[in-house]
Order: C-alpha cells, then sequence, then structure tokens
C-alpha cells in the first residue's frame, strides 16, 4: 500500500479562488521591469463580479488590516458582486476602486492577470540582466523570435504585463501573447523558498511540503466543526500534514486530509515550502561566488548539503549553496529532491567539466575541438546548446543519422546522458571504440514517416508500462531510475501518437524505454531470520520502505515484533512486513 503524499487536483474553480486565502501572494502580476507608479481610470458606477476570493488593498498596494469596520471583510468571498468607481494601477497591477480608499485586484474580477490599459497599449521598456530563452504561451520554447533564437544580456525589450505559465513568471513581449521570456532574466531575482500561494501546476506540488502555521480545527465537507478525526480535536501549530487536494467550501479554502475527502483544515492555517534539493560532491568542491571567483574554501567528497538553485555563471552551470556560495555542477554526484532548473541562460555556449581526466579503457569519451552544437535524432542542431571547445562527454554509441532520404550519412556519438548526439568531426575521441550500431543505409531509410507497423514495437512497451509500475523492481527502484522510466514512457507516448515521427524517432524512443526498464533494479531486503533481524537489516528495510511509500525514513516504524506501520498526521498504516523483506532461511515471514 502506498501513501500518497500527491496534491490530486480538484475543479478549476477550486484551484483559481484559493490562492487569496493563504498569506500575501495571490496567482496575479507582482513584480514589474517599470518604476513605480500610480494612474488611475475614473468611471460611472459599475458592478463587478468576482470570479475568485480577493483581498482588500489600500492606495499603495498594501492588504487592509479592516475593511467596512471588521477583519472579516478584508477578504471577499468569490461570486460575490460589489460596486466600482473605475479603475487604478498601482506599481504596474491594475486594480477595481472600491471606493474609500478600497481596492481588488483586476485579476480577481476579469479572471486573468491583467496589466494597466496604458501598459497594454503603449508597453513597458525593460533590458535583460541575464541571456533569455523565448517562450510561447504554453512556456515551450520558440527556436525564432523576430529572428532571434534567444536574447543575450544587455539586450532592451517591451514588455505588455506579467503571466503565470505552469508556476513561473513570464514577461509578455507582444501585445497578442505569443512570445514570453522569464522575468528572472531581466528582474535578476527569484522567488523565496517560502511560498504562501497555491499554483495551479500539478507537477509544482511534488515541490512542496505543507504544515501548520497556526493551531487548526478540522472540518467536514460541509464546513463544520470534527469533534475527533484520527483521536484528534485540532491540529496543532507546526505539525506536518499530507494534503489530497483544495475544496471551497461556502466560500472559503480548505485543504484536504485525506483521500475520501472526510476532512479539511482552513487553507489560512496552512503554509507551504519548498522541498529541499540536496546535492552530495563526488570530489572535494571548491566554493564560489557569484562571479565565478574562489579563495579555494572546499566541501569535501561525500558531504552532502542543501542547495536552493542552479544558475549559469559564465557558461558554467554552479548549485547555490548559501549566501553568494557556489559550487560547480561538475563536482555534484548524487542529487535528491526536487530537480533545479537553472535559473538563467549561459552566457554563450553552456560548457562543461569533466573532473578527472583518467582514460578509461571501458569507457569512450569524446572531446570537442572547436565550438560544437547538440544534435537530434534527425541530424538538426539546437540552435543555443553547444559545448565550448576543449569539453569532454561520455557517450555511449556511434551512429549514422541521415537529414533526409536523399542526403549522406554523417557519424554521430550519442551522449549516455541521452541529451543529443554530437558529430565525429566536432570531437576527438579516447578510450573503447565504438562502432556504428548502423549503417549509412539504414541511416537514409529511418528518415522515413513511420507506419503502424513500425511503432508495434514501442506501443507494446508503452503498454507495458503498468505491469512494469506494479512490479517490485520497479517499486523498490531509486526515485531517480523510476522518473528516468516514467520519462521514457512519457515521451515514448508522444512520439507514438506523433504522426509525423520518423522511423529513428521511434527505435530511438523505444531504446530508451528498453533501457530505462533495464535500470529498474529494485528488490526486496534479504534477512537470515525475519524474528532476529540485525541493526543494518532494519536500516535496509526502513530505508527500502520510505522510498517505495514516498515518506520520509522517520515515519516508518519497526518494531522488534516485525511489526510494520507508518505514521503520519497522528494516522498509522499497518504494512505487511513480507512485502519487502526475504529471508534465505525457511522460517515463516508471515
Amino acid at each position: 500500500m502506498k501513501l500518497s503524499h500527491k496534491l490530486v487536483m480538484v475543479s478549476a474553480a477550486a484551484l483559481m479562488s484559493v490562492a487569496p486565502l493563504l498569506g500575501t501572494a495571490e496567482n496575479v502580476n507582482t513584480v514589474q521591469a517599470a518604476p513605480k507608479k500610480t494612474t488611475s481610470k475614473k468611471a460611472a458606477n459599475n458592478k463587478i463580479t468576482l470570479v475568485r476570493n480577493a483581498y482588500v488593498y489600500d492606495k499603495n498596494g498594501k492588504r487592509l488590516d479592516k475593511y467596512m469596520g471588521s477583519a472579516k471583510n478584508t477578504t471577499i468571498a468569490k461570486g460575490v458582486t460589489v460596486t466600482s468607481t473605475g479603475t487604478k494601477t498601482i506599481n504596474g497591477v491594475k486594480y477595481y476602486d472600491l471606493g474609500g480608499g478600497a481596492y481588488i485586484k483586476a485579476v480577481n474580477v476579469d479572471g486573468k492577470a491583467a496589466s494597466s490599459t496604458s501598459s497594454l497599449s503603449k508597453g513597458t521598456k525593460a533590458k535583460f540582466v541575464s541571456n533569455s530563452y523565448i517562450y510561447d504561451k504554453n512556456g515551450k520554447r520558440i527556436s525564432k523570435y523576430q529572428g532571434k533564437s534567444k536574447f543575450v544580456k544587455g539586450d532592451s525589450v517591451t514588455t505588455y504585463g506579467i503571466q503565470t505559465i505552469n508556476g513561473k513568471k513570464y514577461y509578455q513581449l507582444d501585445k497578442k501573447g505569443t512570445a514570453f521570456v522569464r522575468t528572472v532574466n531581466i528582474d535578476g531575482k527569484t522567488t523565496s523558498n517560502q511560498e504562501s500561494s497555491v499554483s495551479n501546476d500539478a507537477e509544482s506540488t511534488k515541490k512542496y511540503d505543507y504544515s501548520l502555521k497556526k493551531n487548526a480545527y478540522i472540518y467536514d465537507k460541509n464546513g463544520k466543526r470534527i469533534n475527533k478525526y484520527q483521536g484528534k480535536s485540532k491540529l496543532l501549530k507546526g505539525a506536518a500534514i499530507d494534503v489530497y487536494g483544495i475544496e471551497t467550501i461556502k466560500g472559503k479554502d480548505y485543504y484536504q486530509l485525506d483521500k475520501k475527502g472526510t476532512a479539511f483544515v482552513k487553507a489560512s492555517n496552512v503554509t507551504r515550502t519548498v522541498k529541499a534539493t540536496s546535492i552530495t560532491m563526488k570530489k572535494n568542491a571548491y566554493i564560489y561566488n557569484g562571479n565565478g571567483d574562489t579563495k579555494k574554501k572546499t566541501v569535501k567528497k561525500g558531504k552532502t548539503v542543501k542547495a536552493t538553485e542552479a544558475r549559469y555563471i559564465g557558461t558554467k552551470l554552479y548549485y547555490k549553496i548559501g549566501d553568494n556560495q557556489f559550487v560547480k555542477a561538475a563536482n555534484v554526484g548524487k542529487i535528491s529532491g526536487p530537480e533545479l532548473e537553472p535559473v538563467n541562460e549561459p552566457d554563450g555556449a553552456a560548457t562543461v567539466d569533466t573532473g578527472d581526466n583518467t582514460v578509461d579503457p571501458n569507457v569512450t569519451k569524446v572531446t570537442t575541438i572547436n565550438v560544437a552544437p547538440l544534435y537530434n535524432i534527425k541530424g538538426q542542431p539546437d540552435n543555443v546548446r553547444a559545448f565550448g571547445e576543449g569539453q569532454s562527454q561520455q557517450v555511449s554509441e556511434l551512429r549514422y543519422i541521415a537529414t533526409s532520404a536523399t542526403a549522406t550519412p554523417e557519424l554521430f556519438y550519442k551522449l549516455s546522458s541521452g541529451r543529443g548526439y554530437l558529430k565525429q568531426s566536432d570531437v576527438a575521441v579516447s578510450g573503447k571504440i565504438l562502432t556504428p550500431v548502423n549503417t549509412p543505409e539504414q541511416a537514409r531509410a529511418d528518415v522515413t514517416v513511420a507506419t503502424a507497423a513500425d511503432k508495434t514495437k514501442l506501443l507494446q512497451d508503452i503498454n507495458e508500462a503498468t505491469s512494469v509500475k506494479n512490479s517490485e523492481a520497479y517499486k523498490f527502484a531509486s526515485s531517480d531510475a523510476k522518473a528516468a522510466y516514467d520519462r521514457a514512457i512519457t515521451n515514448g507516448t508522444a512520439v507514438n501518437n506523433d504522426a509525423t515521427a520518423t522511423i529513428a524517432q521511434v527505435n530511438e524512443a523505444d531504446a530508451a524505454i528498453v533501457s530505462a526498464k533495464a535500470k529498474l533494479n529494485g528488490k526486496k531486503i534479504t534477512v537470515s531470520s525475519i524474528s532476529n533481524l540485525t541493526p543494518a537489516e532494519v536500516t535496509s528495510i526502513v530505508q527500502l520502505v520510505a522510498t517505495a511509500n514516498n515518506v520520509p525514513e522517520s515515519s516508518i516504524q519497526l518494531s522488534n515484533s516485525g511489526a510494520l506501520t507508518i505514521v503520519t498526521n497522528g494516522y498509522t498504516q499497518v504494512l505487511n512486513l513480507s512485502d519487502y523483506v526475504t529471508q534465505t532461511s525457511a522460517t515463516s515471514t508471515n
């Protein structure tokens, strides 16, 4: 039995309305590149209806402690109709004027993040503080926008407000909303580790831990107090909770505490914190400042530290481990917790440190002899990503790739990371000699659009995913191995559904699934005697149970009698030890 820590998404309306009840942040734009200024637009009194809950602010954009004589009125519920005397732009954000020095954000009425009328028509000038890719309205990279594949540090641009896409903030580059850039590449800062609003992105909820910022009563689905829930009349400040969804009950937002939806706490009593990402050094690592300079203080090999962001300094990737303290990503081995996406782009072609340059006869490495772009399976170069001269990478295969059925195939090395291919003519090779896995004739044939018959093996491996995920090999595998398999299935499904996918793309997608499946090496813990576990066996069992159920090891309890439980939020879940352990002796494991 797996204890879920995922946030189960509920209705879109509930998600849209939850943010205003969680502290000081709303799902609207609060950061602008332009200097602060206030403009007003008066109009006749108009009735406006809220599409989500809204805080009430003063003329400076500060939350009001009281409105209409009471603190209870400082939040106006979704669906309520109020009278507005016009609009006002405060610090770049559009508000509706309620009169008497009270305002609500227009996004809570209009249903989308809106800039002021003047900024939408005239735009706001801004300058990039770091290189920036360009994205569409879905957060996907655009290869070209007005002739550019990216903006570089120092470029100026006109922006038309801020939009939140998949939980991240972007500046809009045109009035039609077809092109966007990350705000961090203009503002030069990101949001803090402490979050108070709830993202509408389902994936983002995996990145957060939820706890109570004050004592909280427990309510049923109708918003009525529950006298007892799991033996408790209330939950105490600081207690960690599992979240299974968000519900709006009688105009207020609640977090759901169980899968069945029988218990809730008010969202205003809950805070969420970004889960920490831990990195472990695979070698001694110098600590650098934000300029890439070091006084040669080190983090020792094997030491695990917390990382709060990934950032390019120049062309090299670093992890931030403290205030103005960074270590090179090349010195990092194991990474635990949420993946950290770089907050900026490299100043030029990204380069990678390789560390130990000793030649291993069992491994093939290539070293770039010039600036070398990455290619995909179609032989198409990435317009942005490239390796600088002298950079080494481990590769897994040598393959002919043709760009068309009539083109001359060229040899490419596939990166072991799976990120892409380097052209043979761009690199020098060391270590194990590889022979091509295909012929030039096969490469030309593989540019043909795949038929249903060509996708048969891929479809079989995709359909096998359910049984694989129910296997011990998957359930007890590392989180990284499971994530790699999940990605391979997702990518394979996209290729299978693509009517224009080539045979080469289909074969590559299927090979990725097969490779990821082979690395699912989870298995039960083998012990000599279930009734006489050694300390080392107990530790291994606890680690396996925690990994399989996605809970902290501290939640696992294993008694001398062999009773195995998970305890969270005061709730005890009984597990069967034999589901996780096998023993070599004939003694029963039941």
